[in-house]
């Protein structure tokens, strides 16, 4: 039973996004797609969200982590790892952001931190 409510919820979620998206799409065509200034617009204030939403993430997040003190038995991946976390708002060599450390390196480097 617990799996059929997921599935269902699952399946409602992707109904919702797909008229959510249906929805945006016919809006843009009426309103953005008529100008290049306007499909310049778009991308600047869509650009401009995502970075600031990517600058705010880890300072709501506000937490910092204790980076790990016992390497010795670690491989040379692992220790490349810790060296790429990223202390932002933190005290550098001793802590951590955790979700800067995802947002503000380099995107085989965050999954690697992802599944480590």
């Amino acid at each position: 039973p617990m799996f059929v409510c997921i599935g269902c919820l699952g399946g409602l979620i992707g109904a919702v996004f797909n008229a959510a998206n249906e929805h945006i799409t016919i809006w843009r065509m009426k309103h953005v797609n008529h100008s290049k200034l306007r499909r310049c617009v778009e991308v600047c204030v869509i650009a401009f969200f995502v970075s600031v939403v990517s600058y705010i993430m880890p300072l709501i997040w506000g937490r910092c982590t204790e980076l790990p003190k016992d390497m010795q038995d670690w491989t040379n991946q692992e220790k490349n790892l810790v060296e790429s976390l990223v202390p932002f708002q933190c005290e550098p060599g001793k802590e951590y952001n955790e979700v800067a450390s995802l947002m503000f390196t380099e995107a085989d480097v965050a999954i690697k931190q992802l599944f480590h």
